[in-house]
């Protein structure tokens, strides 16, 4: 498959968001999101016990500002243009009510029960504002004491029409309710403002965890590699949780986990049918960046190639860090593909024996200055027809494409390359770059292989084991044993 035939849409795709992931990723750390409801809930409760912040009441009456004759009013003969011209007068009634003038009046009649009270606090404590655009006004008074709130709110509506209809000279004002005691205090109870917190806590939570699923760009399954490149993924290989850092410890094995084994074989497979028109078969292994297990998938595959029968040679390629040595465990020091090449040694005295009789090893050799010009010189292009006579299948494991350039130095002698992404290791932009680098490096690449500890199976993981176990052959004790639900396959 040519990458010249990868669509412009595969980067629009890249930018788009999968909201069915973002939603398991959310509930994945719902954890994180409840902890954080928890401490938002905990802290309203302390802030509440520890501040006290005084309780406020308010006070409203209503009154209606006309510009007609007030007569009218009951019969309901008040026009539009009335009822607008009454609103235009709100804002100058509003300053008029807030003057010194008013406000000393009302101060004066507050006198016996507030002595100290002044026009200025009074100012502070009003608010006037038209009720939906019409010409009824809200008069509004919030102090710390609900009895004054309505003292000074009725007395406000008692002295404001006249001294209004005095300094403006037009229209009138018809007080509808006064202001009456508030039985309760403004904003929220305890209880209410604790559940506030807590929603904020987990609000919070939850942009921040979206913003790392939209800033993280790694891999998480092979289903985002469908979706967002046009080449194939070949196989998705579960990859071991294991504690020690041994390579050989991930090497394939007869007693590997069925699914495991399966990965490997379905990679086989359909690396076999690529091939069927191909008149070479030697495949190289590659990947992006280091670290994603393209020697680990090298060295299985052809494992498993060895396995079904058929004579494999796996070239370690990557003279600059050879890894195939601490996979099978040999000496560094053995001559290998480097010694190969400057003719110091001939191709069958460097091959090194497995535990497969099919499966042999050429490996790195000494490391050399001129890795790159080594791969692409006339000794390597003429070794490989030379591998290719004596083997059914050549895997060359190579080094990464977006560090070094030696991966396109055998472009032009081989079928093509299998290149390896990891899960949760391997960046998109990393695959892209690396995928612009194999065009312009005439490298062609055959397929994807997902490489990861977590296969989405498209169903429970419990059922993909269940089956998994039950066509497992390898099972001698249960070999002879009838099925007690053989109905149900």
């Amino acid at each position: 498959m040519s990458m010249n035939k990868q669509p412009t849409a595969n980067d629009r795709q890249a930018v788009s968001i999968d909201l069915i992931k973002l939603a398991k990723f959310l509930l994945k750390y719902c954890w994180l999101i409840l902890l954080c409801a928890a401490v938002g809930f905990c802290f309203m409760q302390w802030r509440s016990s520890r501040v006290k912040v005084a309780d406020t009441y308010t006070a409203a009456g209503t009154m209606y500002v006309y510009n007609s004759n007030p007569n009218m009013i009951n019969y309901g003969y008040a026009s539009t243009s009335d009822i607008k011209s009454a609103v235009t007068l709100l804002d100058t009634y509003m300053e008029v009510v807030k003057s010194n003038k008013v406000l000393d009046v009302v101060a004066e009649r507050l006198a016996p029960d507030y002595p100290t009270i002044t026009p200025g606090q009074i100012r502070a404590t009003l608010s006037m504002a038209s009720v939906n655009e019409t010409g009824v006004v809200s008069v509004r008074c919030t102090t710390t004491d609900p009895q004054q709130s309505a003292d000074i709110c009725n007395a406000v509506m008692d002295v404001a029409p006249a001294e209004i209809i005095r300094v403006v000279g037009a229209g009138s004002i018809e007080i509808i309710d006064y202001a009456t005691v508030p039985t309760a205090p403004n904003g929220y109870s305890p209880a209410r403002k604790n559940m506030i917190g807590a929603l904020v806590g987990a609000a919070a939570a939850a942009a921040v965890l979206v913003l790392f699923f939209l800033l993280d760009s790694k891999v998480r399954d092979a289903s985002e590699i469908e979706e967002r490149y046009t080449l194939p993924v070949l196989s998705s290989i579960l990859r071991e949780k294991k504690e020690s850092r041994d390579p050989s410890e991930f090497r394939l094995t007869g007693d590997s986990p069925m699914d495991q084994l399966e990965g490997y074989a379905k990679l086989r497979m359909n690396l076999m049918y690529t091939l069927v028109a191909k008149e070479s078969h030697s495949v190289m292994i590659t990947s992006a960046i280091s670290g994603e297990g393209k020697s680990t998938i090298a060295a299985n595959l052809a494992i498993s190639i060895a396995m079904s029968g058929k004579r494999v040679l796996l070239v370690d390629a990557d003279m600059r860090r050879a890894c195939q040595r601490r996979i099978f465990h040999y000496s560094g020091k053995n001559p290998g593909l480097s010694d190969v090449l400057v003719g110091s040694c001939p191709w069958q005295n460097a091959l090194i024996s497995t535990d497969l009789q099919e499966l042999e090893i050429l490996p790195a050799g000494t490391v050399p200055p001129n890795p790159t010009e080594m791969l692409d010189s006339p000794a390597m292009h003429a070794l490989l027809p030379q591998l290719e006579q004596s083997y059914d299948m050549v895997i060359l494991d190579a080094p990464p494409v977006n560090v070094v350039s030696d991966a396109f130095a055998l472009a032009s002698s081989i079928s093509g390359s299998l290149f390896v992404v990891r899960q949760k290791y391997t960046d998109h932009r990393d695959i892209r770059k690396a995928l612009r680098q194999a065009e312009l490096g005439g490298l062609e690449l055959l397929g994807f292989v997902f490489y990861g500890e977590k296969l989405e199976h498209g169903s429970s993981r419990k059922y993909y084991d269940q089956y998994y176990h039950k066509y497992d052959t390898r099972r001698k004790k249960d070999a002879h044993r009838p099925e007690r639900d053989s109905e149900k396959e």
